[in-house]
């Protein structure tokens, strides 16, 4: 019963999006561009360990080894390829607490895709980022992991280029090693980010 409700739910989302994407008036051209600044708090919501396989997560403090929130903020600049997709980058710091008061920076710098099936007044951003992250903890020691993210939310335009915006999303950090004697340390940290966000859009 459970995998018919989900199946239901999906084609009654992809339906609305295509229907939303049918429907409505297209906003960009090619060539258009999107400027966007973000901020807002990170929760840590699991940390694999690879070797192991074990998984840690919850939202209390020290759970996986992180406090339970964090920050962040970035700016993106995205040029449209078609009315629908637009390709870029963004750049952002974020930075948590380890449980043992020592800080974790985190720079993402990403290519990012974003596909607008809902555009003009209100629109629905679908955003996948992909790239590397500058990593590093304030009693020493850094690291260059990937870092591919997944985002969406709500931007409203209250002039023909000025929006505000309220987006939630998913990272994936992966650590890897390929030294025999640090696979103990390989592990895969995930964070959702909530952010709110000011777009300018030409």
């Amino acid at each position: 019963m459970k995998k018919i409700i989900k199946r239901i739910s999906l084609t009654l989302l992809l339906c609305t999006l295509l229907a939303a994407q049918a429907f409505s008036a297209t906003w960009y051209d090619n060539g258009s561009q999107r400027f966007t600044i973000t901020a807002g708090p990170t929760i840590p919501t699991s940390l694999t360990l690879l070797s192991s396989g074990e998984t840690f997560t919850g939202w209390e403090e020290g759970d996986i080894g992180l406090t339970p929130v964090g920050g962040f903020g970035s700016i993106a600049y995205q040029v449209f390829l078609n009315p629908y997709l637009a390709l870029g980058g963004e750049i952002g710091y974020a930075f948590n607490y380890n449980v043992d008061g020592t800080l974790l920076t985190n720079v993402p710098m990403l290519f990012k895709l974003t596909v607008m099936p809902l555009q003009g007044r209100v629109e629905i951003p679908l955003s996948f980022g992909l790239g590397f992250s500058y990593m590093s903890i304030s009693d020493g020691g850094a690291y260059l992991p990937f870092f591919a993210s997944f985002e969406t939310g709500i931007d409203y335009y209250f002039t023909d280029n000025w929006g505000i915006g309220l987006k939630c999303g998913i990272w994936v950090i992966p650590e890897i090693y390929f030294e025999s004697s640090r696979f103990s340390q390989n592990s895969l940290l995930t964070m959702v980010p909530i952010t709110l966000s000011v777009t300018y859009r030409q």
